[in-house]
């Protein structure tokens, strides 16, 4: 192992959103204020207490996959594959210049095995058949495993799953292995879809949702005083972390770096936040990254537009940046792409390194009404060129567990 930490880079990147099937679509979309949430009218979510939803369109299944395929993989699993093979054609390591057994696939899920499982299940205890495809469709791991076996990616291959917080942590995760010489190039990121009439009746038993049904469009409406929960979507967003001196050996474009990552536990309620926790993650993060608060130029927070999530976060931001709060732009991307679960981090990520990218911050839509409680620099304005160097992701999930990113432009050291 090295003495010294490797830096670690972003080489590659692909999105499968609700705005999009690709990096660009999905970035015009967002810096355009448009929403990707519909009404869900299909005869599986009728009776439903929530009825709309976020869900990924645009592409013909056959198109990316075999008969075969397809019959075995979970929508999730799909999503994945689709995100990654932009990442991989992107950082260019599908060829003979990589290794391929030493490059690592943490591409997680949380809740898509659930929504995959649903209906053999319905049917088993409806008709008692049982299928063969159960549980291979239903591993949470299923997108890490479908994108290695496509590619012969034979180094670490896993799923994290942490809830809201598992995209956050794979790429964590992933940056620590990198950072301390253990690995060189990894997939990091996640899929998930949680559209099943279980899992959708769940969520609404758990009257975490909003309720707007005959406003898709608007309904989730994160800082906003009259906001009443959070809208469901489905995604993926993988991204190639590799290490700086192999992405330079290779000659390959670097679109950011990775350089912090903090984790923290709630150790309190199942679904509601404490401050405590955000506050570690975010100060572990900046420990990571050797920076303080008032360099950081943006944050993207996890804000999935609830009652508690919100105002808790934007308190926690407050506690970490000080005097810096204030001065320091907070956008929440989920009112236009939907709370995809553990994909969610991805998607924000993503947007976090396009904005690095074109020095630009996507807004916060559907903000309607001052809340005193949330009072921060939130963007609701449209799009704003805005100069940026650092940027900071959030990610917070139930069970308490929490993940902070760092990333900064990328910057070569010259001798």
């Amino acid at each position: 192992m090295k003495s010294e930490m490797e830096r670690v880079v972003v080489t590659g990147m692909g999105v499968a959103s609700p705005l999009g099937i690709t990096i660009p679509d999905y970035w015009d979309v967002l810096l355009a204020g448009q929403s990707g949430v519909e009404e869900l009218d299909d005869d599986e979510f009728g009776g439903l207490r929530t009825k709309i939803g976020a869900r990924v369109t645009g592409y013909t299944e056959l198109d990316h996959f075999s008969r075969k395929e397809a019959r075995r993989m979970s929508r999730s699993s799909k999503l994945g594959v689709l995100a990654a093979v932009q990442a991989v054609n992107a950082a260019n390591i599908a060829n003979g210049d990589v290794d391929q057994t030493e490059v690592g696939v943490l591409v997680s899920s949380s809740i898509g095995g659930f929504s995959a499982s649903d209906h053999f299940y319905r049917d088993y205890y409806l008709k008692g058949t049982a299928s063969p495809f159960i549980i291979p469709i239903s591993m949470n791991h299923g997108p890490s495993t479908h994108i290695s076996i496509r590619y012969g990616f034979q180094g670490p291959l896993l799923n994290l799953d942490a809830a809201c917080a598992s995209a956050a942590h794979s790429i964590g995760y992933v940056f620590s292995l990198i950072r301390s010489g253990v690995l060189k190039i990894g997939l990091a990121g996640a899929a998930d879809s949680p559209f099943s009439r279980g899992v959708m009746e769940a969520w609404c038993a758990l009257r975490a949702l909003s309720e707007r049904n005959n406003e898709p469009a608007t309904a989730c409406r994160p800082f906003s005083a009259d906001r009443d929960g959070m809208v469901l979507g489905e995604a993926a967003g993988v991204f190639i972390l590799e290490a700086e001196s192999s992405a330079c050996q290779r000659g390959v474009p670097i679109l950011a770096e990775v350089v912090g990552y903090g984790a923290s536990s709630d150790s309190s309620h199942l679904t509601q936040p404490t401050q405590e926790g955000p506050v570690f993650a975010m100060q572990r993060a900046l420990t990571s990254a050797n920076i303080t608060a008032e360099k950081i130029d943006y944050i993207n927070a996890h804000a999935t537009g609830t009652k508690w999530g919100d105002s808790n976060e934007t308190t926690a931001i407050k506690q970490v940046y000080g005097e810096f709060a204030y001065d320091t732009p907070v956008v929440a991307n989920k009112a236009a792409f939907g709370h995809s679960i553990a994909a969610s981090g991805a998607l924000e990520l993503a947007g976090c390194i396009l904005s690095l990218r074109d020095q630009i911050l996507p807004p916060t839509i559907n903000y309607t009404t001052p809340d005193p409680e949330c009072d921060l620099d939130y963007v609701t304005e449209g799009s704003r060129a805005h100069s940026m160097e650092y940027v900071m992701s959030n990610s917070f999930a139930f069970g308490g567990s929490n993940a902070s990113l760092i990333i900064r432009k990328y910057r070569p050291v010259l001798n």
